[in-house]
């Protein structure tokens, strides 16, 4: 299947004026040109996809939008930057404009955020959907790759999502539609990178009961969702699309739910623990499906990351092994780490008396497929038997970051979290 990034036109690839009609009104955004070359040069379809009701308004007519789009196209071309196909959609549902034209003022399904343009692209260049991405300047753009299951990217060009229409939110903002396409390139190289996820989900959360004994606490709702479909879908989101499930407790509800992760635009596969592996034996136990730079997730955290920038730094540090750290306002009872200008040092653990740092572990790393010769076979835990050796490598960094990462240990810090996220 291809792949696409599809445009909104008015106020992402051209500014937006109130009636553009006339080839002597189009003037195209900075940076349009090398935005839509660069997407070329990535192997993706550029397709725009474009509402223009001023048809059925009356205000201008089909062939005007054509005429605006061809000259796009003929300006684009002239750059060497290919637009492969223009969708429009001249509908427009409400009536009482002067000069209106009936057989337009209908409801369709090709007007945005109704997704019949790009359902028609999916025919007409093969197109799985859940691997394009949709730039946009209003929250009907988000909208349409929602229901899409798009990547959606909102530009603060045009309207820059101030028309608030739709409660839809992107899951990237950039400045323009050049910083867009810088953006998907960043990711695409994590998707050639074959990068793969664990997250771990085998423990028993006893502090969570009740609410854990008929239910393992990675499937626990925050806003609608459970905590693994959260994570799941950031994963998703930069590019990481191969994902195994390690687990233990109640595992079929899991499995149940997820299953092959097709429908979440993912491939996910399970390890069963018969017995309770623990952090390390988990991640040894799956060791030929890892091949690649991979990153570990525990299932009980709530996280809104920028992954890209964590796997950037990754890789500029040449690592073996990076930690994802934060300031912890309680550091006698956190894993805290020493660094020196970001190096890993020694892993403090907890209780420490007089810490000179507040630096201290989250539940999240990225790793080389290396650091799976420190682990040994069978039961062992990650922290306390093979990062210590791993950190004397030399080549064990921290990633610090005050971004949101909370794990849901407790009763109280579970319904924290939940009304934190269904009150945003």
């Amino acid at each position: 299947m291809n792949r696409a990034v599809f445009l909104d036109r008015d106020g992402v690839i051209n500014e937006d004026i109130d009636l553009l009609s006339r080839i002597d009104d189009l003037k195209l955004i900075d940076g349009a040109y090398e935005a839509v070359k660069i997407l070329n040069d990535l192997g993706f379809r550029v397709i725009v996809v474009t509402n223009q009701p001023q048809v059925a308004k009356g205000n201008c007519s089909e062939y005007d939008v054509n005429s605006v789009n061809q000259e796009i196209k003929k300006r684009f071309e002239s750059k060497n930057a290919v637009i492969d196909a223009f969708y429009y959609c001249p509908h427009h549902p409400e009536k009482g404009f002067p000069g209106e034209r009936a057989e337009y003022k209908i409801a369709c399904n090709c007007r945005k955020p109704n997704i019949g343009m790009l359902e028609q692209a999916k025919k007409d260049f093969e197109l799985d959907l859940k691997s394009c991405f949709i730039i946009g300047d209003r929250t009907v753009d988000m909208k349409t790759g929602e229901n899409a299951g798009c990547r959606k990217i909102l530009v603060r060009t045009g309207h820059a999502g101030k028309d608030g229409k739709y409660n839809a939110k992107p899951d990237f903002t950039a400045d323009n539609v050049l910083e867009a396409a810088v953006l998907i390139k960043s990711i695409k190289q994590i998707e050639d990178a074959k990068m793969k996820a664990v997250i771990l989900v085998g423990g028993r959360g006893e502090r969570l009961r009740p609410l854990t004994d008929t239910l393992p606490k990675p499937m626990l709702e925050i806003d609608g969702k459970p905590i693994l479909e959260h994570q799941i879908e950031l994963l998703k989101k930069y590019g990481i699309r191969d994902i195994l499930v390690c687990g233990h407790y109640l595992f079929e509800k899991i499995k149940n739910y997820f299953k092959d992760g097709s429908v979440f635009g993912v491939g996910i596969s399970y390890s069963d623990e018969e017995t309770p592996m623990g952090t390390g034996g988990a991640i040894k136990k799956v060791e030929g499906f890892i091949d690649s730079t991979f990153i570990v997730l525990y299932g009980d955290i709530m996280l809104e990351m920028n992954l890209m920038k964590l796997v950037m730094f990754h890789k500029e540090k040449k690592s073996l092994l990076t930690l994802v750290l934060h300031e912890s306002d309680h550091p006698y009872d956190s894993d805290l780490v020493d660094t020196n200008n970001s190096k890993v040092i020694k892993i403090l653990g907890k209780h420490v008396k007089n810490p000179q740092t507040k630096l201290a572990k989250t539940s999240i790393f990225i790793a080389e497929p290396e650091v799976l010769e420190f682990l040994p076979d069978g039961r062992s835990d990650f922290d306390a038997e093979a990062l210590p050796k791993i950190v004397e490598t030399g080549r064990v960094f921290g990633y610090t970051t005050n971004e949101f990462i909370k794990d849901v240990g407790t009763v109280d810090r579970y319904e924290s979290i939940r009304k934190r996220f269904e009150n945003a």
